[in-house]
């Protein structure tokens, strides 16, 4: 069990709304030229001026523009909600770079990688990504950046951040604990109106007794802070309940979750202090009735490729909305401004999405508006290894010996576009019940 951490707003009151060991030292020289040949699919093009001699210094001003020269809205809501991932560390911080450094995948089927060094990014100027962020390769524990990020997602309203989490002293492969963030990231949230909810990620071994703990963890620590998202999606006079995003949800068997989520389950949440609202994660086409089966109160998508998965395809949206809705089921599609894995998955290039000067987020939010749904969801805030993210990003160049590696950037939107996107696209979005 985990030692419950007590934090200052445990007293009640009433609710508002294994880092890798492996430092082997590698060159880029080719990975990089790689990334600079000339390739059809590259459409995306940045404007960083070439460097000859000095590296760029990294963006460390953390005052941006505010969106107040946009046209008025009627403000956030608690309906959009964006993926935020609090992975990121930085020597000032934490002494070392994590995520920022992120190493180069092998390709899945590569029977051979193991026998080969290890391959890593070398942040501030190589960063694990292909895009690079305004405030620079920055610690998720930083209050300025967490502030900001607060502030950024209030003005292009969203309203809550689904905050990527592992219990206590667990975490990814290339990442570090981070439970101990989430004071810092909901005391940001109350200040700047944005509730912060939950995005259970996978660990091994993970059982639905594993979850009815992470559950009654996630509850008693961060249960009473004003910031700790519950919502009456589902409509009712019922409580207003935490929401719990499920990913990988399909490696917990449906036998296993019926025992957490049906109300005569033997390890039932249902029906008290620990009942969530339950999403999750839908990929192939039968993956619905999978979660109905299973007790899940809802779908998403996640995945902002749409060529990945079937349930990332907007084409086919509107069937897993109608067929949620005969099932009784929320289903909550999943935006993203585009798809680029590139710099940690150099042979996934298949999967990429262009961003087209954000013609993709728009078509992504407009196949979502045509639906009667009740709340969407936006991959990525700030999932840079994956090019999903919508946080402000800068074009930046930097030499590598004799080569040059250019990041790509927004253009012809502005660093901020993306939220500024956000916010435009979504602002007449009308949930099917508002409550």
């Amino acid at each position: 069990d985990y030692q419950t951490y007590k934090p200052p707003w445990h007293a009640p009151q009433s609710h508002s709304n294994s880092v890798s060991k492996n430092t082997a030292v590698i060159t880029y020289n080719t990975y990089i030229n790689a990334q600079n040949a000339p390739s059809p699919l590259r459409d995306e093009k940045s404007s960083a001026a070439p460097l000859t001699n000095a590296r760029l210094q990294p963006v460390v001003n953390i005052s941006t523009r505010t969106l107040k020269d946009e046209p008025p809205t009627a403000g956030y809501s608690s309906r959009v909600h964006a993926f935020y991932y609090p992975w990121y560390a930085a020597p000032a911080v934490e002494g070392k770079y994590l995520h920022w450094n992120h190493r180069i995948l092998p390709f899945w089927g590569d029977k051979q990688a193991v026998q080969r060094p290890t391959e890593y990014h070398h942040p501030p100027d190589d960063i694990g990504a292909q895009f690079y962020p305004k405030f620079g390769p920055y610690s998720s524990r930083s209050l300025p950046v967490i502030d900001a990020h607060m502030r950024q997602m209030r003005e292009a309203g969203i309203g809550v951040a689904v905050v990527s989490w592992y219990p206590p002293k667990l975490a990814d492969e290339n990442g570090k604990p981070s439970d101990d963030i989430l004071p810092l990231l909901l005391d940001a949230g109350q200040k700047h109106g944005v509730d912060v909810a939950f995005h259970l990620e996978p660990y091994e071994p993970r059982t639905a007794a594993d979850v009815r703990r992470d559950i009654h963890y996630i509850v008693d620590t961060y249960g009473r802070h004003p910031a700790f998202h519950r919502t009456r999606l589902t409509g009712g006079a019922a409580p207003a309940r935490p929401v719990i995003y499920a990913y990988d949800s399909y490696k917990i068997s449906t036998g296993q979750w019926r025992s957490l989520l049906a109300h005569d389950g033997e390890i039932s949440i249902r029906g008290g202090k620990y009942d969530c609202l339950m999403v999750g994660l839908v990929v192939n086409k039968n993956d619905l009735h999978t979660l109905h089966d299973s007790g899940f109160d809802g779908s998403y998508t996640y995945f902002a490729s749409r060529s990945f998965t079937f349930g990332s395809n907007p084409t086919n949206w509107k069937w897993l909305n109608e067929l949620s809705a005969k099932l009784g089921m929320l289903f909550i599609p999943s935006v993203g401004p585009g798809y680029d894995d590139t710099a940690i998955r150099p042979w996934n290039a298949d999967t990429r999405q262009l961003r087209a000067g954000g013609k993709y987020y728009r078509d992504m939010i407009a196949a979502a508006l045509e639906l009667d749904v009740e709340a969407i969801s936006i991959t990525s805030f700030n999932e840079w290894g994956e090019g999903t993210q919508i946080e402000p990003a800068v074009p930046y160049s930097h030499a590598a010996g004799s080569t040059m590696r250019t990041y790509l950037d927004y253009q012809p939107l502005q660093p901020d576009g993306y939220l500024i996107l956000t916010k435009q696209e979504l602002n007449n979005f009308v949930p099917a019940r508002l409550v």
